[in-house]
């Protein structure tokens, strides 16, 4: 039988309450209701883009928002070389344009903008979800990397609200969820 050096079960341990952390944590930030957003960017002939719930905003003057992705991603990269990207603000109706965006049904950059239309705010801004609650076209401004993520503070350039009074779909428990469902 052979013992358990002293230290390396101390080091098990602290794993074994990093991984209890991490998963409380996950089942803890379930309970945080998100309004759901698309980022999109286009860069070198190539689009692609992610479903967000870590949108938030920065200050009014500047206009800034927040917004995180992985470092390793496609949009990552599109992001840092193009300088743009936009954040659309998806309403109930969007939830198969949120879900393509995830990637889980295998599509990616171009397939990802399929059957919903399309349209650019400025010159070299990013696509913006034409019927979305609110679009924000945006510069980076400064990118931080933490933790294998990038924190992207995007200038806004351009707004496009062409439905801003409308509840935004939101994700909340592991599903999308409307407001209406919720109250």
């Amino acid at each position: 039988m052979n013992a358990i050096d002293p230290n390396e079960q101390g080091a098990l341990q602290a794993v074994a309450t990093a991984e209890q952390l991490r998963r409380q944590f996950t089942q803890a930030m379930r309970g945080f209701a998100s309004a759901v957003a698309v980022i999109t960017v286009a860069h070198g002939g190539q689009r692609s883009g992610y479903t967000a719930t870590s949108v938030s905003s920065f200050c009014a003057e500047p206009p800034t928002v927040l917004v995180s992705t992985k470092e390793t991603s496609s949009s990552a990269a599109l992001i840092t070389g193009s300088g743009r990207f936009a954040v659309n603000l998806l309403a109930p109706r969007h939830k198969a344009v949120a879900q393509r965006f995830t990637g889980f049904g295998g599509e990616t950059g171009e397939q990802r903008y399929a059957g919903a239309d399309w349209l650019q705010l400025s010159p070299g801004g990013a696509p913006v979800l034409r019927d979305s609650v609110v679009a924000l076209d945006c510069s980076v401004d400064e990118v931080m990397a933490r933790h294998g993520h990038l924190l992207l503070f995007g200038r806004v350039r351009a707004i496009h609200a062409p439905q801003p009074e409308q509840p935004p779909l939101l994700y909340w428990q592991g599903a999308y969820q409307s407001m209406e469902a919720l109250l």
